[in-house]
């Protein structure tokens, strides 16, 4: 895009990049986006279904009020304390949106999920990081940062890590603004953020339909917090920003809660197999309690990544400090591992 055409702000830009999608059904092991290996439950599927009549020459609700009111039922909240959005992403936004303006800044630990950065550029905000000295570690500093808006990532991606619940009750009872804790990973992990809403105002959590419900086509998430900060979310949203087919699938997603377990438990048999196997070739893996794994190769990085894309194998590798000698790989299929594993060996040897 030529530059003239950008607002001033923008020059230079560096947009966020998702992971490599090939087209479906090419024959590559994909395990580069943190999708779910298995499909979402059979009730999604009929319920999509049903769905798809004559009505989608319809509005959806304008607050996907249904998907609201089955996620608040699953958390025991008021509706009030629920919103939704097109995927965690949208929510993210919506932070910036309501509680960070131009010139603002906004905190987060580094590394972290890469999406912070250009949207501080597109809000005209700016970055406070906080960088971590050890992957598990939540910086001290990020608390007493006085910015009206922080992201705790948690488990964190790309690293994996769950941060200490400790620290992380620290850094929102020490902040005067907003802490958005993104738990995209949450229901991989031992324990979540859940009981911060119940002690302390500024939190809001962030959830999606997209890892462990199998949903990552659908683009559905949804945010729980105090009535006061979901009006604000509420407030700066798009007009019906989640489609018909998307709450029908929400609400068939969350009412499956067995269908629901058998996935997450599916990913975290399949996620120390996977750590256990990188090990043994060499790899330094960090403890993760996400549906990935972080692992460091024998070898450089990228060469790693270039040979496995060469055998239709996709692994993500972020190329910048300090994680530039590390890849993520999704925990997939035993089958898909694998073929990973075969390949690894190939390609270490």
């Amino acid at each position: 895009m030529p530059k003239s055409i950008l607002r001033r702000g923008l020059e230079g830009f560096h947009p966020y990049v998702p992971g490599e999608q090939p087209p479906d059904g090419a024959g590559w092991v994909k395990l580069n986006t943190n999708e779910s290996p298995l499909p979402p439950s059979p009730r999604v599927i009929e319920a999509i279904k049903h769905a798809a009549d004559d009505s989608l020459r319809l509005y959806p609700s304008p607050t996907a009020q249904p998907a609201r009111e089955a996620v608040a039922r699953r958390f025991g909240l008021e509706p009030s304390r629920v919103t939704v959005g097109n995927g965690g992403d949208e929510l993210i936004e919506l932070c910036f949106r309501a509680f960070a303006g131009a010139g603002d800044t906004v905190a987060f630990p580094t590394p972290t999920y890469p999406l912070f950065e250009p949207l501080c550029r597109i809000h005209e905000a700016e970055p406070s990081r906080h960088p971590t000295e050890d992957f598990a570690e939540l910086p001290p500093s990020l608390g007493p940062d006085p910015s009206p808006l922080k992201f705790i990532v948690n488990p964190n991606s790309p690293t994996g890590a769950l941060f200490d619940a400790h620290h992380v009750r620290a850094a929102v009872a020490a902040s005067s603004g907003v802490v958005a804790i993104d738990e995209a990973y949450v229901d991989f992990a031992p324990r979540s953020a859940l009981d911060l809403l119940e002690t302390h105002g500024n939190v809001v959590l962030l959830r999606t339909f997209s890892k462990s419900y199998g949903l990552a086509g659908m683009r559905i998430g949804f945010a729980l917090g105090s009535p006061d900060l979901i009006e604000a979310l509420d407030a700066v949203k798009d007009s019906y920003n989640v489609d018909r087919l998307a709450i029908a699938a929400a609400v068939a997603a969350i009412e499956d809660e067995a269908h629901h377990r058998r996935l997450v438990e599916e990913v975290v048999r399949n996620r120390g197999e996977l750590a256990r196997a990188l090990e043994e070739l060499g790899f330094e893996v960090v403890d993760s309690a996400t549906n990935f794994v972080f692992a460091r190769p024998p070898r450089p990085a990228a060469e790693v990544v270039t040979a496995l894309r060469e055998r239709k194998i996709l692994v993500r590798h972020y190329d910048r400090e300090p994680i530039v000698g590390w890849i993520r790989v999704t925990v997939g299929t035993r089958e898909q591992h694998a073929a990973l594993l075969d390949a690894l060996k190939e390609v270490l040897a």
